[in-house]
């Protein structure tokens, strides 16, 4: 088979090959949040399909198999609406609740369209085993508008998703805000990089008369490329940060938990019960004059954590002072999580890599830079 390679599309075509390869390793990963992963995967593989097909077109692959340069795949209105509902779906769904509404499947709707247009355009290609239907596409302006609107679309579900995860932030409890701020970073980038491809593809029009040229779909492909391969070091070093299952905050409203409040407040910000290593929700139940039973349900359904969850999340915070501190130097980060109450190294990095999406020593060496 004589193909026409070059540095580029040979880029592009492995930014879609590991993007593929991400997909089927994050697959694992439903159990933590299904709909989420599956929302995700779509976004992903969309992604990588664009590039893949548009590395076959250039390398001329498809003289040999004319009728897939048709497939009836709508991948580039699967990518902004997968990247949007992948990002709702990280909340969880409550009646009355800021989740999203049923109605927004309708952001679907484009994409279900442009199937049923693809499948009769790939059947017309697949009868006649020609490009003759491409062509006519072509001089209809039909790509040239489709590619706007798609441009458009893609822009405004990066925004959307970025305006969901501002406004409903401060509603999820804060033992989640290493995974929010992972979110809005991660939304931050596929803004801008839609923003860059709608920049570049309107400059394209302008400099080349009102016709699109190849070179507009190789920036655009390379920073996709650049986009899955960071995507992809990140998903296979630190997989936990693209799904979560986040748990609301809830508003105390009662005397009692009121009283209860104050009271863990005291326990925690004063007496610092956490630093006992061995504390358990009995003896901080009799500490605090109330029933254990009384105690696990405030943690559970207020503060949106279990017992464990909830000390080990103040030991962290005690961590993330101490290196602060101009004594932290002096000591080890296993003692300074001794000190915060951390019985062992390994759940230490554990829980601390949990809570704030970054190891120890990488923590700390941030804040020293900083």
């Amino acid at each position: 088979m004589d193909l026409d390679y070059n540095a580029f599309n040979i880029l592009i075509l492995f930014g879609a090959i590991q993007g593929i390869i991400l997909c089927v390793f994050l697959r694992q990963k439903r159990k933590i949040n299904p709909i989420a992963v599956d929302f995700f995967l779509l976004f992903l593989f969309s992604l990588s399909f664009f590039n893949l097909i548009y590395a076959f077109l250039d390398m001329d692959f498809f003289k040999y198999h004319r009728p897939l340069h048709m497939f009836p795949f709508p991948y580039k209105w699967l990518i902004g609406a997968g990247f949007y509902f992948y990002i709702k779906n990280q909340f969880p769904v409550k009646e009355n609740t800021f989740s999203y509404h049923k109605k927004e499947w309708y952001l679907l709707a484009p994409a279900f369209v442009y199937l049923f247009v693809r499948i009769y355009w790939f059947s017309i290609a697949v009868r006649e085993d020609s490009y003759r239907i491409t062509a006519v596409i072509v001089d209809s302006d039909f790509f040239r508008i489709h590619e706007f609107f798609f441009l458009f679309f893609t822009l405004f579900m990066g925004i959307a998703s970025f305006l969901f995860l501002r406004k409903n932030e401060h509603k999820i409890h804060s033992k989640y805000t290493a995974a929010v701020r992972w979110l809005q970073k991660f939304t931050r980038v596929f803004i801008l990089i839609s923003s860059i491809d709608l920049v570049l593809y309107i400059s394209d029009l302008l400099l080349n008369a009102g016709i699109e040229s190849f070179g507009f779909y190789y920036a655009t492909l390379i920073i996709n490329a650049g986009f899955i391969y960071w995507v992809g070091f990140m998903g296979f070093t630190k997989p936990t940060l693209f799904f979560s299952n986040f748990k609301y905050t809830q508003e105390v409203s009662t005397a009692a938990s009121d009283d209860i409040s104050e009271k863990l407040k005291h326990a925690i910000q004063t007496e610092k019960v956490y630093r006992n290593p061995h504390l358990t929700v009995t003896e901080l139940s009799a500490k605090i004059h109330i029933s254990s039973k009384e105690l696990s349900k405030y943690i559970n359904e207020v503060l949106g954590m279990n017992f464990s969850e909830y000390i080990n999340f103040h030991r962290v915070e005690e961590v993330k002072a101490l290196i602060m501190t101009q004594e932290a130097s002096k000591y080890t980060l296993v003692t300074l999580a001794e000190k915060a109450g951390f019985s062992s190294k390994s759940s230490f990095n554990e829980t601390f890599k949990k809570v704030t999406g970054s190891t120890p020593s990488a923590y700390k060496k941030k804040m020293a830079k900083s």
